[in-house]
């Protein structure tokens, strides 16, 4: 008789399907025409494709500031002024807070209802005034943080590894699961077409559950064979490895049972849950990037600087279509300033950037609204909206098409979690600065993930880059080595492939093949040390003094490494400074060669380099300056010397290609981001925490693009905008945020 097959097993069977099934849905991620709410819908579109693959732009809206006291919270809340504020947003959908950590905004059974509403059903009523405009509304349900349940229920409690209950977090393998599918089963009586699920997670930081010794302790048994390890603190070994791959199992079997069971009720009714598996978040939340991202019908996630750290929308919507490839995608951002439920209102250029540049990228938007205490709108935010709306829409017809990508960047899950452990930012800091590095210098670029790296992966890029990835294991160098003997070109910084599967320090390099060196040593925290690049530099190499001084030692704060090639050539010198007893310890300015800064080797048809500190960690630190970015651009440019295109602009403009085979044209979208200066607040001894300006109105530009190959016809889609074409260049002159240059091949 066959062994039973393991919930492991099955959850990594899944993983293999679903990222083999979503790459083949790549082409379709959002067709070209789109439609606003109250619009006939094309007919054929409307039966093939789902509304997450057919609309672009949506708004989610939900109460603040609940109260349990007070009657007055959410009383003057009405469907159809909600609605109609909807219609003044020229939104394709809207996402509606029907049951968060306090209430049921519908007439609940379950749920406790929220007293405001004296007895009115809140659903009821925007669905009624939804269907008279064909407007979609998706039903917000809240997971995590339910109080109510949680007081309730407290068998179904997370637990801690001393078996102390968690404030407000519900245990994944509880009977939590059937209590969500009975209000999932309320809300699907309603004329809905779909649900998000909101705070799928663990919790942000310790106490890290759960260990619950009536769920989890027993299904862990039956799983691994062994009683499951309670420490109180991470161990960072092998029993620590299946506790967290237990907590990502639990995670990923509780969101596809729940979406099993609203599929098995209404097949159309689409489920998305909240996504925390991308920076700066880590393994504390309980998710992984690739393996989370698989659950529901698309993947969303919140863009939100101002909290997260540095994650724009650029960084995050190609982190959500590299983690699940051939998407759907959902970005979800919000009118306010700061957070969620302050009452202010961003400038409509700012808004409209961010939505723009997600567009770009193939994801569509959704915008969050945290209307007033007492359920009332604010007109303003409706108003602006609405023109965010008019505006995005107007270059719609040119997003949805495969994007063309220059760059891969690697992102390294397993390095994230077993390098950083509980400081992420020793890995995460590299892998920012090298995104934003990439699109200042209008490079285009798209993620590679670790969870789900293959050969046809690799290949789609002319350029690999890898940074600081400490934790690289047999197979990803297995597919490095071919990807470069084939021809591909790899670039390497910092600490990567310098430490074992868990967050151990090698004896050698994992890559000491692929860099033609060995290693001598490495300095793991971030310390000052400096490149310097030789005047006698000549042939192909001098492009790497492009807008770098030569023979000047550059400040690159951040770890370091140092090799003696075997195979490589060396160029240039990493430097270490003076460690003399200062109050400014290792900061000091550059005193001996440490060893070569950059070794060049080639593997087959390919050429691989290796930077031997970390300009990228460097370029998202204290110590950034604009030379990390050239220098990176450089080597980049040292690799693949002719780009498809090439494009001079203001660091603020990023850079998009989409292709549209059919009728054979590029599509080059500049995206432009102009705001005042900021300033430092009286923060001494903090470091420079600053919020970033908004952007209040758009920035005139120049551009200079460069077509490496032949074309028929070049134009712009904004009627205001004026181009110049001469052989291969195009000069742009603009004032759009964002604006698309047609490009007939």
């Amino acid at each position: 008789m066959s062994q039973p097959i393991s919930r492991r097993e099955l959850l990594k069977s899944a993983l293999g399907s679903a990222a083999t099934a979503e790459a083949g849905l790549a082409r379709i991620v959002m067709p070209a025409s789109k439609v606003s709410a109250g619009a006939t819908q094309d007919a054929e579109n409307s039966t093939r494709l789902p509304w997450y693959r057919r609309l672009w732009v949506g708004m989610e809206v939900g109460p603040s500031g609940a109260n349990q006291t007070d009657p007055v919270f959410f009383s003057r809340a009405r469907g159809q002024d909600i609605v109609e504020g909807l219609l003044k947003a020229n939104v394709d959908y809207a996402v509606i807070f029907m049951k968060d950590q306090d209430y049921a905004y519908y007439n609940s059974n379950l749920a406790r209802r929220c007293p405001g509403l004296a007895g009115r059903d809140l659903l009821a009523e925007i669905t009624d005034a939804a269907h008279k405009h064909s407007l979609p509304i998706v039903a917000y349900c809240q997971i995590q943080y339910d109080t109510s349940v949680w007081w309730d229920h407290p068998e179904w409690r997370m637990e801690d590894a001393t078996g102390n209950s968690i404030h407000s977090r519900l245990c994944y393998n509880s009977g939590y699961l059937e209590y969500t599918k009975k209000i999932a089963a309320e809300l699907m009586q309603y004329e809905i077409v779909g649900f998000h699920f909101d705070m799928l997670d663990f919790g942000f930081g310790p106490p890290y559950g759960c260990f619950c010794a009536g769920n989890c302790q027993p299904r862990f048994r039956e799983e691994y064979k062994t009683e499951m390890p309670r420490p109180t603190k991470p161990t960072w070994d092998a029993d620590w490895e299946k506790v967290l791959e237990f907590r990502s199992n639990s995670n990923t079997q509780f969101c596809r049972e729940l979406q099993a069971f609203v599929h098995s009720q209404r097949p159309e009714v689409a489920v998305d849950y909240n996504y925390h598996g991308y920076p700066p978040f880590s393994w504390a939340v309980g998710e992984l990037p690739v393996q989370t991202a698989l659950n529901g019908d698309f993947v969303t996630a919140e863009s939100l600087p101002w909290i997260f750290g540095y994650n724009n929308p650029s960084l995050l919507s190609l982190f959500l279509i590299g983690a699940r490839p051939g998407g759907p995608t959902q970005v979800v951002t919000s009118r306010s300033m700061f957070e969620y439920y302050d009452p202010t209102i961003r400038p409509v250029a700012d808004m409209t950037w961010e939505v723009a540049t997600s567009h770009a990228h193939g994801a569509q938007v959704t915008i969050v609204d945290k209307i007033r205490y007492d359920g009332t709108l604010d007109p303003l935010v409706y108003e602006r909206i609405g023109q965010v709306c008019r505006d995005v829409k107007t270059r719609q017809q040119y997003l949805g098409h495969p994007p063309v990508q220059e760059v891969g960047l690697y992102y390294s899950a397993r390095s994230r979690d077993w390098f950083g452990q509980e400081e992420p930012v020793r890995y995460m800091q590299a892998f920012t600065g090298a995104h934003k590095t990439l699109i200042d210098s209008h490079v285009t670029v798209g993620m590679i993930m670790d969870e789900n790296v293959s050969a046809q992966r690799l290949g789609a890029f002319a350029v690999v880059y890898v940074p600081n990835a400490a934790i690289l294991s047999d197979k990803e160098v297995r597919l490095f080595r071919d990807y470069a003997t084939a021809g591909g070109n790899i670039l390497f910084t910092g600490l990567s492939g310098l430490f074992d599967k868990y967050g151990n320090r090698r004896e050698d390099s994992a890559i000491t093949d692929l860099i033609g060196a060995s290693l001598v040593d490495c300095i793991i925290t971030s310390e000052n040390n400096f490149i310097l690049l030789p005047e006698a530099m000549t042939g192909s190499e001098r492009v790497l003094l492009h807008d770098i001084p030569a023979d000047w030692p550059m400040l690159v704060n951040g770890p370091i490494t140092t090799f003696e090639p075997t195979a490589a050539r060396p160029l240039g010198e990493l430097l270490t400074p003076y460690h003399a007893e200062s109050h400014f310890g290792h900061m000091l300015s550059p005193e001996k060669v440490a060893g070569p800064a950059i070794l060049v080797n080639r593997v087959g048809a390919g050429t691989v380099m290796f930077v031997a500190c970390a300009p990228d960690h460097a370029f998202a630190g204290n110590y950034r300056l604009p030379e990390h970015r050239f220098l990176i651009r450089n080597l980049i440019r040292y690799l693949n010397p002719e780009p498809l295109i090439s494009v001079e602009a203001p660091a603020n403009v990023e850079i998009v290609v989409h292709a549209e085979e059919s009728t054979r044209k590029l599509f080059v979208h500049m995206i432009c981001f102009s705001s005042p200066a900021t300033f430092v607040a009286a923060t001494f001894g903090k470091g420079k925490q600053v919020l970033p300006a908004p952007m209040e109105s758009p920035m005139h530009y120049e551009a200079r693009i460069t077509l490496n190959r032949s074309y028929t016809a070049v134009y712009v889609a904004g009627s205001a905008s004026e181009i110049q074409s001469s052989g291969k260049e195009v000069h742009l002159v603009t004032s759009a945020i964002h604006e698309v240059l047609i490009v007939n091949l």
